[in-house]
């Protein structure tokens, strides 16, 4: 009976409820445009133009770091010079309101800056001194005229912080810079609107365009009135928000193939003002022939291979041998990513090129592995080793036409962890890289919990990689909970990085002395590595790539891979079966979780067919006791044990530190 109802229910609503209102299209030509008559602010900073000298600002040592008349038309300015690799920070307090909306920038000239280059921060700390929030300006290199160089950075709504603004050269850089007009300004309230769904800015006859809003240093009070609205030039109906909805979508009519001009508004219906206004250009297109390797994402976010949903399991690694894609092919995961992709090659001595490239990706695609193509290095000056005349934009590019049919190919990894600054140079990349290859999807991967709301146009599925386990006493893995959460938050496609290796390795001085890689250090468990996936898969995640398979062969742990792979594997396998579940568009019943101790999170999966799966997961620390409450569901067994049927729909989950169970209940057999 109850196998009967699960298979009946609706289909999901999530596309569902990303819509709004619908309404009639808007004139809004008689509105007063606010968002077109910014409001100039005062300076927060005393003498910006250091005509005073450099009074409240530290590290201004009056020899490498200096005011001097080198600033516009010979007025003061900061001088900054390192010709080594010290790292000075030049900074100084400033008084900012909480949940509020500042920009921040310098006038700065360059004289043979080199690395990365010259820039300016805001960074916020709360009690104990402790990294609240920041942001980072653009830098500047070789030799500039004088550039305006600014950035946007949001107080936290919440506590007591103090805040500072800065000057650096960054690490690794040389040269001299000057600072003229340093400012600080409070801002209007910030909207950030993008375009989340379709990938590559093209929508197809009957897909839906879908938005992720959010609206910093706002007072709830004053836009409770206010609304959101989403309209195509030319089409008859309009989708109105409140302020507050995260998702937005809209359904273009049907019509020839061409551009569409997508507007999104926000206003102040009562004064008849637009607050802010964003466009957007997108394709709409017959939906086309697929080629056979196309790997497409969907309204639900799953990625479609084949013509069905395809859940990527897979691996970080490094130069893979046939022995390692054998292995891996044997096992449940079905994809990797290799670091050195743009040089692949089975022979170690062998020069890597196109050929060689090929030669790999045939044999990953004879052994049903699909690849994740990196082209995350090829940025500023890198060079392809086998086509050293070409830019770094020229190499991706080259790899993008020569690899795109190939049939091992899932995806294009384009960055990993990069600073929030390189965002537009990654979003650009993106662009060229969808242009290029309509059929494929670009993935990044970020740390930056603070930011990730920054990366989002810079690919078309976002990626976290939180590792929280590295000591022995670690008890929780809390910054996956966090790092979910926000990468949640953002309502666009998600493939997470769950942790498998030992980060003692990262520290060289095990190379000398091992002791504190065995006796402080330590690789997360099955379980906290199961625990790490199936919160992820609670949160949205349709794909897992497990950091990383060449960490398992490295360190002092000799026989850790021979220890660790059949964990690892298993954790895979989990996934696997879970698979039905997890990309499935059937509503599953509503979950209700009542702790006594510690945080626990669970979530209904259902197949369609009439089976069901609840993840259940603590990240702790300590006891963990809660009831479950899956209305009018009895019956569901625990497959770790962890979890019994107190009643009827009523369950305990129990365990201590970071802990996890997945309840199932199968269809009865046919007859």
């Amino acid at each position: 009976m109850i196998a009967k109802r699960i298979a009946g229910l609706a289909v999901s609503l999530s596309m569902a409820s990303a819509f709004g209102t619908p309404i009639e299209a808007m004139d809004l030509s008689g509105w007063t445009n606010v968002a077109a008559e910014p409001v100039q602010m005062a300076n927060l900073l005393p003498d910006g133009g250091f005509e005073q000298g450099a009074a409240g600002w530290s590290h201004v040592d009056g020899e490498k770091i200096l005011v001097d008349r080198g600033g516009i038309n010979q007025t003061g300015a900061l001088r900054y010079s390192r010709e080594d690799d010290s790292y000075t920070l030049v900074m100084r307090e400033v008084e900012l309101k909480p949940g509020t909306c500042y920009r921040f920038g310098a006038m700065v000239r360059t004289k043979d800056v080199t690395g990365e280059g010259a820039g300016l921060y805001m960074e916020g700390y709360s009690a104990g001194n402790k990294y609240a929030a920041g942001a980072y300006s653009r830098p500047v290199s070789g030799t500039q005229d004088w550039v305006l160089v600014e950035a946007d950075f949001t107080t936290p709504r919440e506590g007591d912080c103090h805040y500072i603004i800065g000057l650096y050269l960054r690490k690794n850089s040389t040269g001299t810079a000057w600072y003229d007009d340093v400012f600080v300004r409070e801002q209007a309230p910030l909207w950030q609107l993008e375009l989340v769904y379709p990938t590559h800015h093209t929508v197809y006859d009957g897909q839906a365009m879908q938005f992720y809003s959010r609206i910093e240093g706002a007072d709830p009070e004053q836009t409770a009135c206010e609304k959101l609205l989403l309209q195509i030039d030319g089409a008859p109906q309009a989708e109105l928000y409140g302020v507050d909805a995260p998702r937005l979508a809209i359904r273009p009519p049907a019509g020839p193939d061409g551009n569409l001009t997508v507007r999104g508004y926000w206003l102040n219906p009562e004064r008849r003002e637009i607050l802010a206004e964003k466009t957007f250009k997108v394709r709409r297109a017959a939906r086309p022939e697929l080629p056979d390797n196309a790997a497409m994402v969907d309204e639900e976010y799953r990625l479609i291979v084949d013509g069905k949903p395809y859940l990527p399991i897979g691996l970080y690694t490094q130069q893979l041998t046939r022995e390692d894609i054998d292995l891996i092919s044997d096992s449940p995961f079905n994809c990797v990513m290799p670091y050195p992709s743009p040089n692949l090659t089975f022979g170690e001595e062998e020069r890597a090129d196109l050929a060689t490239i090929t030669e790999v990706l045939d044999y990953c695609d004879d052994r049903d592995v699909k690849v994740i193509f990196s082209l995350k290095d090829m940025y500023d000056r890198y060079k392809l080793s086998w086509r050293p005349e070409l830019t770094a934009e020229e190499g991706a590019l080259l790899l993008v036409k020569k690899l795109k049919a190939h049939p091992a190919l899932l995806a294009w990894y384009i960055c990993d962890e990069a600073a929030v600054e390189k965002v537009p140079e990654i979003a650009a990349r993106r662009r060229l890289v969808n242009e290029l290859d309509p059929f494929h999807p670009t993935w990044s991967v970020y740390y930056q919990v603070k930011d990730f709301q920054c990366y989002v146009p810079a690919q078309d599925i976002f990626g976290n990689d939180p590792y929280p386990i590295n000591f022995r006493d670690d008890k929780h893995i809390l910054g996956v909970d966090n790092s979910t959460r926000k990468a949640e938050s953002l309502q666009m496609p998600l493939w997470s990085v769950p942790q498998i290796h030992h980060t003692g390795f990262y520290n060289s001085d095990w190379r000398q002395d091992p002791g504190d890689y065995f006796e402080k250090l330590r690789p997360p468990t099955e379980t906290e590595t199961l625990a790490m996936s199936l919160l992820e898969a609670m949160r949205g995640a349709k794909g897992f790539v497990m950091y990383s398979y060449f960490d398992l062969h490295w360190g002092p742990d000799k026989l850790q891979f021979e220890r660790r792979w059949p964990e690892v594997c298993r954790v895979a396998g989990t996934l696997r079966k879970l698979e039905p579940f997890l990309l499935s568009t059937a509503a599953a019943p509503d979950v209700k979780v009542e702790a006594a101790k510690g945080e626990v999170y669970a979530k209904a999966f259902a197949d369609g067919e009439g089976g069901l799966r609840v993840l259940v997961m603590s990240p702790g620390p300590g006891e963990v006791d809660a009831e479950l409450v899956v209305e009018g569901v009895s019956g569901l067994l625990s497959e770790r044990g962890r979890t019994y049927e107190k009643g009827p729909g009523h369950y305990r989950f129990t365990g201590l530190n970071t802990c996890c169970d997945i309840l199932r209940l199968d269809p009865p057999p046919a007859l």
